[in-house]
């Protein structure tokens, strides 16, 4: 009972959240139509064929099927007889104004304004739980190379252009920032190019009291092999506080010096910024001399590095037409003391495999022990190796909370196997620098508004790497809420306020069937010698109607690719949790 309420809360939560936010749009649009004496047959929340719904008076209140937005019909607004279908007209129906025209549009974006602003002086009250990293603009390290997710390595922007850790960014092409979520943002919103066409940013810093504008070449990487999440990197992470939090017992003699509550400072006399500066020093170090404050006084403790196996070996059996993996993963050996070689002898396996369905159709699960391949009870990674490499089909036998179960493999296409990997080891671990973080409703609102147009600038730019694959569609915008909406509250507030801000903008662009087009139309009508300009329009507003629609399918097949590529992310990171070696008290 308890998970079917952990689960049947957030969801209501988004229901409230996203149905909320086009409602009190559709809401301004009626309230204002009504208070004008404007004629409104339908007020829809969803496009397309209505799910159900109730009327009242003149108007019927329905929810339809496709959750892309939602319609209020006012015929002597905008005749949109195409989509909305025809009304029986009254015949003391009243003749419209500019001016009813004019604010019944404009009350849908201002409704999602006021909503914002709410939500914004809630947040505000409330708070943004927040790393206290993410609130500075100076920079804690700066990557020499830069992953590419097919395995290679490039290297760093920042590194190359001359950017040092605990420089003070104050602005990316001019952007002046604040924090350093806005550094990456304004990266990646970039649409400067050189003259050889490659991506350009131009970093203004501090450096020593000394303002400095360096030229920048951002990357383009993604965090996944599907490219529609590939944005603009430079390699620069922010500066950190590193306290102590705990140490990871190794040996006595191995056990640094150091107390929950001290402060780095410096190791081997480099000031640190950055947990990563320690970890590339303990690849070339056996003994790092850390400076470390501790009650205020600052003093120097020696923590050795130590060698470990830090990650498991495995055999991972690639196999089907789909090229699914099934890797078999060392379930109970003490692999603290590994040398390298001897992976192909362990022996109490578990299966791991990132493909759901796969596992559910053979009622199998990850985690499950590996009891025999083929005839042989026992075997060990080498063997499973072996015969895999020779045979093209092969039989496996798993233990299941249900019992053994016989899993036949057909079509084997390739096997991958894994080394036991060593890393130094130093053994601390730090505390997270938590603040609460409360913005104003007026720079929540401000920043909204900022980042909605630079997205736009940046989606019109020739020069940009933005294009409407980029974006959230409704689908994108569902699965984002609902992560907050079981996570956190206050960063749900701040999301919807975002949300309300972006719709108050969007639909005040000039376009037919928007509500800036609406507007536009209106104010055509007045001021020129185009009467009855709407009457004139309405297949154009039928065509841009059917062009937003084909860009909400085409963002939202990027959404489904998107929520496919971090499904897949979730397989692979709990995969890597079950590699990793461990060394707790």
């Amino acid at each position: 009972m308890e998970s079917f309420f952990s689960h049947l809360v957030p969801i209501l939560l988004v229901i409230i959240f996203f149905g909320g936010s086009i409602l009190i749009h559709e809401l301004g649009h009626y309230v204002v139509a009504k208070n004008r004496g404007l004629f409104v047959p339908k007020f829809s929340i969803g496009f397309g064929p209505k799910l159900f719904g109730f009327r009242a008076q003149e108007t019927e209140f329905v929810v339809s099927l496709l959750p892309f937005g939602g319609y209020v019909a006012i015929p002597q607004l905008a005749d949109l007889e195409d989509m909305e279908g025809t009304f029986d007209l009254p015949d003391d129906m009243k003749l419209i104004t500019c001016f009813d025209k004019v604010i019944t549009a404009l009350a849908g974006p201002l409704a999602n304004m006021l909503l914002a602003f709410a939500l914004a002086i809630i947040v505000h009250f409330i708070g943004l739980p927040t790393l206290e990293e993410e609130l500075t603009t100076h920079v804690g390290y700066v990557a020499p190379m830069l992953p590419m997710p097919d395995g290679r390595q490039i290297k760093s922007p920042a590194f190359e252009a001359g950017i040092l850790p605990n420089d003070k960014i104050l602005s990316i092409d001019g952007n002046k920032v604040r924090k350093f979520d806005e550094i990456i943002q304004f990266t990646i919103l970039g649409n400067k190019k050189d003259g050889n066409k490659k991506p350009l940013s131009t970093v203004e810093l501090e450096r020593d009291g000394v303002k400095l504008r360096l030229q920048v070449h951002p990357a383009i990487i993604s965090n996944s092999k599907q490219q529609s999440d590939a944005f603009r990197i430079i390699g620069i992470y922010p500066k950190q506080t590193l306290v102590v939090r705990e140490l990871r017992r190794l040996t006595e003699d191995q056990w640094p010096k150091l107390e929950k509550g001290d402060r780095i400072i410096s190791a081997n006399g480099v000031p640190v910024f950055h947990v990563q500066t320690l970890r590339d020093m303990a690849q070339k170090n056996k003994i790092i001399a850390l400076e470390v404050e501790r009650h205020g006084e600052k003093q120097t403790v020696n923590v050795p590095i130590v060698r470990l196996a830090i990650r498991k070996p495995f055999c991972g059996l690639i196999f089907s037409k789909k090229r699914l993996q099934l890797d078999f993963i060392p379930a109970d050996e003490n692999v603290a003391t590994l040398s390298k070689g001897l992976w192909q002898n362990f022996s109490h396996l578990q299966i791991f495999c990132s493909n759901e369905k796969f596992l559910k159709q053979n009622g199998i699960s990850n985690g499950d022990q590996f009891v025999a391949l083929a005839e042989h009870r026992t075997s060990s990674l080498g063997e499973i190796e072996n015969s895999c490499r020779s045979n093209k089909q092969i039989s496996l036998k798993i233990l299941t909370e249900s019992g053994e179960k016989e899993l036949f493999i057909d079509h084997i296409a390739d096997v991958c196997t894994s080394d036991t990997k060593f890393d130094n080891f130093f053994g601390i671990v730090f505390e997270p620098q938590w603040v609460v973080n409360k913005p104003t409703p007026f720079r929540q609102i401000a920043d909204s508004i900022n980042v909605t147009f630079k997205t736009l600038h940046s989606l019109l730019s020739q020069n940009s790497n933005i294009s409407a694959k980029h974006l959230m569609g409704p689908v994108g915008l569902i699965k984002t809420l609902h992560e907050f909406a079981k996570n956190s509250l206050p960063y749900l507030l701040w999301f919807v306020t975002l949300i309300n801000v972006n719709l108050a903008i969007l639909n005040l662009l000039p376009f037919p069937v928007l509500d800036g087009g609406i507007i536009t139309i209106a104010l055509l009508e007045r001021f020129t010698e185009w009467k009855s300009l709407h009457k004139t329009l309405s297949k154009v507003q039928t065509i841009f109607f059917a062009l937003l629609f084909i860009l909400m399918m085409y963002v939202t097949f990027f959404d489904f690719k998107r929520i496919r590529a971090e499904a897949q992310r979730i397989f692979e990171n709990e995969r890597e949790l079950r590699l990793i070696i461990h060394y707790d008290d």
